[in-house]
């Protein structure tokens, strides 16, 4: 089993610390299946592996910790590095896990997902300088990262006093997977921040499309141009917006704009 599939199958996401999960119905029937297979295969290294990763999933680490153990002598032990740190990093350990994390990145050094898995270590003990970097690598080696990866070294730079640098990043997230609302609405946060207001009026517009012209997008589009001072503008699209909510069925998310809507105008005739 390749080092990406295991980590697309079995990484852990959760905040370090985190209770574990009980095993519910679907883990006892994979566990089930895993077992059955086992008892046709007992030296499959495969096997091994995927239930170690299930029972690390589930929080029962010790069993986990002892299919691991089995798997690395029944097969090439740096197949298992990841696997278990892995599960080392959702139970907590982030010493071991990042021990075993580098490991496997000096014999795979071009798995993305390896690089991924780290960055989260890093960023968890405080080491953001060591997770920019591993995610910056995996940025390089991954076509199609996740959005959300761009958001979070974004928040590590913001954390550490650099908001250009995090405009920088998001920049890069827009450059390389096209237009992404989650990363544009970021981008505009901080350039509102900086007091950049016609930059994040740009970036709003550059939405437009995307977001299909919504009444969302025209709400958000009002209150940046309320806070530039362009109180005209702001007027003519508050009018477009609350028209388009009034022809959408009603819904709790319309009643929601619609007061947003309200209180918009509440601002710009103060």
């Amino acid at each position: 089993m390749s080092p990406r599939l295991l980590l697309s199958l079995f990484l852990c996401l959760s905040p370090v610390g985190v209770t574990p999960s009980l095993a519910h119905p679907g883990h006892e029937d994979q566990l089930k299946a895993i077992d059955q297979a086992l008892a046709k295969a007992p030296d499959s290294q495969a096997l091994y592996l995927q239930r170690g990763s299930l029972y690390g999933e589930i929080g029962h680490f010790t069993e986990a910790e002892n299919d691991f153990a089995r798997a690395r002598e029944l097969g090439p032990p740096e197949r298992v590095d990841l696997a278990e740190s892995i599960m080392l990093y959702g139970k907590g350990d982030l010493a071991a896990a990042m021990m075993l994390a580098s490991r496997h990145l000096q014999t795979f050094p071009s798995d993305p997902e390896g690089f991924r898995h780290r960055a989260f270590i890093a960023r968890d003990a405080g080491d953001h300088a060591r997770a920019l970097a591993d995610l910056q690598t995996y940025f390089r080696l991954q076509a199609r990262p996740s959005p959300g990866l761009f958001v979070s070294a974004a928040n590590m730079l913001v954390a550490s006093g650099r908001p250009e640098d995090a405009l920088a990043v998001l920049d890069q997230g827009l450059e390389q997977l096209g237009m992404v609302p989650q990363l544009q609405r970021q981008a505009i946060s901080l350039e509102v921040a900086a007091g950049r207001l016609p930059a994040a009026i740009a970036r709003q517009e550059a939405m437009r499309t995307a977001l299909r012209d919504s009444a969302r997008w025209k709400l958000d589009t009002v209150d940046l141009l309320q806070q530039a001072g362009r109180k005209a503008d702001a007027s003519r699209l508050l009018q477009q917006a609350q028209a388009q909510l009034a022809a959408q069925r009603d819904t709790p998310a319309r009643r929601a704009l619609e007061d947003r809507a309200v209180r918009l105008a509440e601002a710009l005739s103060g």
